[in-house]
Formats: structure tokens, sequence, C-alpha cells
């Protein structure tokens, strides 16, 4: 009996002790202690977002003690933001137009979204992709085509719809549908739609895999009228023939594509974790060629689009001189 009652309260003053533990540790996070997981938010597989995601989730597991670090795949932009909003994700990828209006609380987001900005992850291009043996080379064709403007939430939408609208093609003149990259890319493959807006660095992983299979043909847009027609100041650019193989260049929008990260995310935890991502540059380009474009905001090129950088990237761009 003894023995029993020896080993009983030793059993429950180890209990004890980890109550404690686990209290104690309980109020280091809601003190702003390191947390224990870090997800990033990010897209399609077929596309720029994603290998990037699983590159720097690699990358801060490998070099960042104490935490573990996740990439998620979701449905893009629109719903990375949202899923930061909802304490799902602490990071998330979007482009740079869709960031503004989270924050601002336009459509298509029900109330503003108080983020920080983190780096610039890469120059996104928005394009209209189309087989060859189609014939169609231009939106202009569009009128009364399947159309799919990327997957239902993200900002591909947005953009499949303004592109359509700069050749005076209203939304009761053509079919859409919402597809994910690869979705899109196998049903255009099948004959499934005429034609697929994509989103993402160059060359664009589901159009590369894609043109393996069937020649295909980015389609040409009244630019001019596209940038009169947007309320955000985008640019334009041609896409290389030689890119896809194609018969001739096609037309892009161009979009920075931005690291947003939640507010409560300690300083010092994000110093580290762009400390490894620039630190590791050669790592992510052979993850996406669009690494290329990463890089740090200057205090001047938040200023312009009003978006507040996260104090621990500021201390780490400041050190580099960036900032």
């Amino acid at each position: 009996m003894k023995n029993f009652m020896k080993g009983l309260m030793i059993m429950l003053m180890l209990f004890v002790f980890m109550q404690t533990g686990f209290a104690e540790g309980q109020r280091e996070s809601e003190a702003g202690g390191r947390p224990e997981f870090i997800s990033i938010g990010t897209a399609s597989p077929a596309g720029a977002y994603y290998p990037l995601g699983v590159a720097m989730a690699e990358i801060w597991n490998k070099n960042i003690s104490g935490i573990r670090f996740s990439s998620q795949e979701t449905g893009g932009s629109v719903a990375n933001l949202n899923l930061i909003s909802n304490n799902e994700l602490e990071m998330g990828m979007s482009n740079e137009n869709i960031g503004q209006k989270a924050r601002k609380g336009d459509q298509p987001f029900k109330a503003p979204i108080d983020v920080y900005g983190g780096w610039i992850l890469n120059n996104s291009n928005a394009i209209i992709v189309a087989l060859e043996k189609s014939g169609i080379t231009s939106v202009t064709q569009l009128k009364g085509k399947k159309v799919s403007l990327g997957a239902p939430g993200s900002s591909a939408n947005v953009f499949g719809q303004l592109i359509l609208e700069s050749e005076g093609i209203t939304e009761d003149e053509y079919e859409a549908v919402y597809m994910g990259w690869q979705e899109a890319a196998d049903a255009l493959k099948d004959g499934f739609i005429d034609a697929a807006l994509m989103v993402g660095g160059q060359p664009f992983p589901a159009v590369t895999s894609l043109a393996v299979r069937e020649p295909v043909q980015v389609l040409t847009f009244n630019t001019e009228k596209f940038r009169n027609l947007s309320s955000y100041p985008y640019a334009t650019d041609a896409i290389p023939a030689d890119m896809y193989k194609m018969s001739q260049d096609g037309d892009s929008v161009v979009i920075r594509s931005v690291v947003y990260i939640a507010r409560d995310l300690p300083e010092d935890v994000v110093y580290e974790m762009a400390e490894q991502v620039f630190g590791n540059i050669p790592t992510l380009i052979s993850a996406h060629p669009s690494a290329r474009g990463m890089r740090l905001f200057s205090e001047k090129s938040a200023t312009d689009i009003n978006l507040p950088i996260h104090p621990g990237v500021i201390r780490y761009a400041e050190e580099k001189g960036a900032w």
C-alpha cells in the first residue's frame, strides 16, 4: 500500500508539473512568444506560388529551430487573405492589387483585413491561352466561347473579366467557368473549354506542360483599353513567342505578387524568416525561375501603394540598405 501511495503521489506531482508548463507556454504565446507552427498559403500546384511556398517552408524548417513551417495549397490570392483574417494561416501569397482591396474591404472582401506586407515574391503575368489549332489568337475572338477564369475566389477572376471587357466582350457574351490552373490546361487539351486565363510567374508550369502536349498561343488584347478600365495602375508586357514556342507574341498584365503576414507574428521570427529567404535565393530559383524577381520593398515603394511592412522585414531591409 505504501508503494502504491508513493507512486500515486509521484504521478500527481508530474501531472501538476506538466499542467504548469503548459500554462506557462500558453502565457508565452499570449504575450507574443515564438509560435509553434507557421503556415503559408499558396495556390494551385500548377502555378508559381505553390513550389515557392514549399521551398520557403523547407528553408525555414532547416534553418529556424523551434517552429514547424508548412505550405498550404489554397484557392489563391483572395482565399489566402481571408484565411489570414480568420486566423487559419499566418502568411499568404497574393497579388498586390488584391492585397489593396483586402486592406480597404472592397469586393470581393466583406470587411477590411489588417495585414502587414512582407516582400515581393515575383512578378506575375495574367495571360489568356488557347490551343494553336483553334485559330484563336486574340481576345476579340472569345465572344460566345467557353473561358476558364481561374479557380473560384482567385484574383484571376477579376483579371479575366477586365481583359475580356477591354475588347468590348461583356459577361453575358461568353461562358465563364472556374478551374484551377492544371485543371484548365487539361480541359483545353481535351476540348472542354476554348481558352483559359492563367496568372503567375513566367514561364508558367501549367502552360509549359500543356505546350509539350499541344502547341499553344497566348492571346493578344487591347492593353491601352485595359489600363484605362482598371482602377489599379497595372503595367502590361508582351509574352515572347519563344517562351512557349508560339507562332506570335502574346499580351499580358504584369502584377507583383506579395507575401502578406499576420500582424501578430513576432518581429524576431519574421526577421529570421526574411533573412533565410534572401540568403537562399538560388534554392528558390531552382523551385521556380520567377524567384529571380524576389526583392524587398523600399520605404518609398511600400508608401506608394500604402502598404505597411512587417517590422521584422523592415529591420532586415534596413540592415541590407534597402529601406
